[in-house]
């Protein structure tokens, strides 16, 4: 554990801008007294790290496998039949990157498991990787029993299909789901085998287009009576607007209301689609909102109303998914690009940059860990990010807030080390608990190995890709 003291200006990321001088002093898993200082506090600026409140650890970076340029409903499809690769390989890239890029708690909505028939077993593996490292993490089971192909019934998706094709698609992406006894079950059976000080548990119900209401009426139950939080994606395309109006023509959060699923335990990734009323739901519901900016343009589902929906006081998060705008992981940059998309615009106010500071650093962290306490006080946990204040300001010829000086310029070149539960997990470009060249570096030759596998899949599927396109641009998931 790291003992010691920072001397520094003090940006505690609690819905202010403004910074204060001081020796912040760690001693285990928490943060001692926070002492006046004694020496020169310029050089180091110090803060709570960030929160990825919304991924799925793809150790595989989708461009590397073509996985760009499409709307969400092509991507999802274009993203199946991944190489089979070493489930530790995956997490350790992925979550390792994201501690490089000053992430230190991290939501696992685990959708892509590499042996659906031994889950547990894979995510103790993933609890495993995050570990190692040395990041806070909630494994969020993803649960779903419907609609594997697209937001209808398989039958139709496949109605027109070449015979070949269509047992293609059949022998690889259908099976006979668990029941939703049997899923929620998954959660008891991991929780009691992982849990501990970083790793966390989380009901995973992938979105409404993809459960039934059996399932999710039983996970809302089960929340309600543990008090164990829930992630699921929401309302994140145009075409999953349609196909939910049509669908629970009440309102999809109005369902979600009445079915019990909306509590201050409930975080949504995306919500890029939602409409005014529904934003007054949610924020009455206490819901908490990842806003993913890189992954909501580059899917092409546009730019979530993140300062329509922080008026209206739903409280608010953000997330990578999978994705940055320069593909690095970098935290710092997804953080600029969030606070220049609704900062708001002319002589209109948006997200204020204190209100995302605290979005970004501790609702976000509170959606993965269940922790609620103010970061950086006496006695909170010893999470710290450090980061090169000279590099940030050694321009700086006016008195200009640190906070905006950390929003318009760093990146990861700016942190020196980055501290989790008292432990160091990074250091000046470094990950200290694994190698994270070695890793990248033999989960780059498990995917060439299998590439020619999923190369045949992706030409094996194109008749899909097409039907599911041709079945969207009529309309068609609008109508049952």
């Amino acid at each position: 554990m790291f003992q010691g003291r920072w001397a520094g200006q003090v940006l505690d990321c609690c819905g202010g801008c403004s910074t204060r001088a001081a020796h912040l002093q760690l001693g285990g898993k928490r943060l001692l007294a926070d002492a006046p200082p004694s020496q020169d506090t310029a050089a180091h600026l110090l803060m709570p790290p960030l929160a990825n409140a919304h991924d799925h650890v793809r150790g595989v970076k989708p461009t590397s496998l073509g996985g760009f340029d499409l709307p969400l409903e092509l991507w999802l499809l274009t993203m199946s039949g991944l190489p089979k690769v070493d489930p530790y390989l995956v997490t350790a890239a992925a979550l390792g990157r994201q501690a490089l890029g000053g992430l230190g708690s991290i939501m696992v909505h685990y959708t892509r498991p590499q042996n659906a028939s031994r889950l547990v077993d894979e995510l103790a593996i993933v609890a495993k990787a995050a570990e190692d490292i040395g990041v806070r993490v909630a494994i969020a089971i993803a649960m779903r029993d419907q609609n594997p192909l697209g937001y209808a019934p398989n039958a139709k998706l496949l109605a027109d299909l070449l015979p070949a094709d269509r047992e293609c698609v059949e022998t690889r992406m259908l099976s006979t789901p668990p029941t939703p006894a049997e899923q929620v079950a998954w959660v008891d059976q991991l929780a009691a085998r992982i849990e501990s000080d970083l790793v966390t548990v989380q009901y995973g119900p992938y979105g409404l287009e993809w459960c039934s209401d059996e399932l999710l009426r039983l996970i809302a139950e089960r929340s309600a009576q543990d008090g164990r939080r829930v992630h699921m994606h929401l309302l994140e395309s145009p075409l999953q607007r349609e196909y939910l109006d049509f669908a629970h023509p009440q309102g999809a959060v109005q369902y979600l209301a009445e079915i019990g699923l909306l509590s201050p335990r409930l975080s949504l990734a995306h919500a890029t689609q939602l409409r005014p009323d529904e934003m007054d739901i949610l924020a009455a519901h206490g819901v908490i909102i990842s806003v993913n900016s890189s992954s909501n343009m580059i899917l092409r589902n546009g730019i979530a109303p993140a300062a329509e929906m922080h008026g209206r006081g739903v409280r608010l998060a953000t997330g990578l998914d999978g994705f940055s705008i320069d593909d690095d992981d970098d935290a710092l940059r997804e953080f600029r690009l969030a606070y220049m998309l609704h900062r708001g615009r002319g002589l209109g106010g948006g997200w204020e940059l204190g209100d995302l500071l605290q979005a970004a650093c501790q609702t976000g962290r509170e959606s993965v860990t269940t922790i609620t306490a103010s970061p950086l006080v006496e006695g909170a946990p010893a999470d710290l990010l450090v980061l090169d204040r000279t590099a940030l300001t050694s321009d700086v010829v006016v008195p200009i807030d640190d906070a905006a000086m950390f929003a318009h310029r760093a990146t990861t070149k700016h942190i020196q080390q980055m501290i989790v539960a008292g432990r160091t997990v990074a250091q000046n470009g470094a990950l200290l608990g694994i190698d994270l060249g070695g890793v990248q570096a033999e989960l780059n030759a498990q995917v060439r190995a299998g590439a020619s596998d999923y190369l045949s899949w992706q030409q094996a599927s194109a008749g899909l890709r097409q039907r599911v396109a041709a079945f969207y641009g009529a309309g068609l998931h609008r109508c049952g």
